[in-house]
């Protein structure tokens, strides 16, 4: 891999944090949603809600590949994971395990969390696996949302 630099974001990132995060759900999530789903996942990733997440103290930990936005890890209440996204062409470096890292890190420094959860979309569930997450539940499927599927990482649980 080239030059990777990961850094917290700033209110001036949301504009990019939008642009990776759409292509992103647009190639792998949106496909497998609901229909209604769809525009509420759109209006979340809206650089205006971005914004508003940055301001109200959600934590989005970027990652850059020579300069350039490859990775978002965001997370609030210094536990609960609501994006990991890696954009397609920097899918498979690493990229996902290291912004994990830093998030989890960072929240037990913060906040001494010891367990996260996370509603991953079915098609990313390999993934979350490999990061030491277990199935919390089964699929959710409610009207008008996002199918996913509750997940938790206990930190007791990886020595």
């Amino acid at each position: 891999m080239s030059d990777l630099r990961m850094r917290l974001a700033r209110i001036e990132d949301a504009p990019a944090i939008t642009r990776l995060a759409r292509r992103v759900v647009r190639r792998w999530i949106l496909p497998h949603q609901p229909r209604a789903a769809v525009l509420a996942l759109e209006q979340s990733l809206s650089t205006q809600t971005i914004r508003g997440k940055i301001r109200s103290g959600q934590r989005f930990h970027l990652a850059f590949v020579d300069g350039v936005l490859a990775g978002i890890a965001a997370v609030r209440d210094d536990r609960h994971v609501f994006q990991l996204f890696v954009g397609t062409r920097h899918q498979g470096r690493g990229i996902a395990r290291k912004l994990w890292e830093r998030l989890r890190r960072d929240c037990m420094r913060r906040s001494g969390t010891r367990e996260f959860t996370l509603n991953a979309s079915l098609g990313a569930i390999p993934v979350y696996l490999r990061l030491g997450f277990v199935r919390d539940a089964r699929p959710v499927e409610r009207p008008g949302r996002v199918l996913s599927m509750p997940m938790v990482y206990r930190v007791d649980d990886h020595p």
